[in-house]
């Protein structure tokens, strides 16, 4: 009986001192908005406390990522985890091209065509596994990807496994912790005062970095000292004293809430469940 409790007592005392050590940061954490407002430096705990509450702030909210505060970008409708559910993206281009094809008389003749075409995308974010269509695990998440051309007036859809290139990630994975975070400094944005949270820029795996500069861009997220949620997202290229490079502006995208759009999946067209 001794040895059994001996290897309980010694099986529970880590779990028990992480759920005590947690539970003392709960206890002891200002509340975010506290946090945010206070011009110390954030340490690593208040920034995950923050993060939290900012996910939690953005939960089934849907807002418009724009370059500018009335400008047009695409529509979010946000997840519990600081990630998307579906995202509407609007785009439009000119075309022209041809091709060579056999007339009525068996003569090769040659078409020419032009013209815009308007496509929007809809990306609905399932949460579940992706799977190929013969069982095999793509080690990923489901993504339904419902696509609509002006050309032919039609919806298509189909499914494929989340990359590390999805619009907008690096907005989400600093939201989610996947990059990690540093205090930034308090200060205006539009109509908000905002903290930043800062970390590095990534280039997705197996990227070529394309200038020396992208090893120095850092990123922040701005998020709003009264209602928590994220309000800019921007990159910017510190001062390098060895070079003597000045710095570069910042630059990037805004969260615009309260505006209207559907982001929801077409009706009436069956998603695929697995992917060819």
């Amino acid at each position: 009986m001794r040895s059994w409790r001996k290897r309980f007592s010694s099986a529970v005392n880590p779990l028990a001192i992480a759920l005590l050590s947690v539970t003392a940061v709960a206890q002891t954490t200002p509340a975010s908005r506290d946090i945010l407002k206070n011009e110390k430096p954030l340490s690593p705990a208040e920034i995950v406390v923050v993060l939290n509450d900012a996910r939690r702030a953005l939960a089934d909210k849907i807002f418009r990522m724009s370059y500018t505060t009335t400008g047009p970008g695409p529509l979010v409708l946000m997840g519990t985890d600081g990630r998307p559910r579906t995202i509407r993206e609007e785009s439009g281009s000119d075309f022209a091209g041809g091709g060579v094809f056999a007339n009525s008389n068996g003569q090769s003749a040659r078409a020419e065509r032009s013209g815009h075409v308007d496509l929007i995308t809809i990306r609905d974010y399932t949460r579940r596994p992706a799977k190929r269509c013969d069982g095999t695990d793509l080690g990923d998440e489901l993504v339904i990807e419902y696509e609509h051309k002006s050309t032919d007036d039609r919806w298509t859809a189909k499914a494929r496994a989340r990359t590390s290139t999805e619009l907008l990630a690096p907005v989400f994975d600093m939201l989610t912790g996947v990059i990690p975070l540093e205090s930034g400094s308090v200060a205006r944005v539009g109509e908000h005062t905002a903290r930043a949270l800062t970390g590095p820029w990534r280039l997705p795996p197996g990227a070529i970095p394309g200038s020396p500069l992208q090893a120095r861009m850092r990123q922040s997220l701005w998020i709003d000292t009264t209602s928590l949620l994220p309000v800019r997202w921007s990159i910017s290229v510190p001062a390098d004293a060895t070079t003597g490079m000045p710095a570069i502006p910042d630059y990037g995208m805004f969260f615009v809430y309260g505006g209207s759009g559907d982001v929801r999946p077409p009706e009436g067209v069956a998603a695929p469940t697995c992917v060819r």
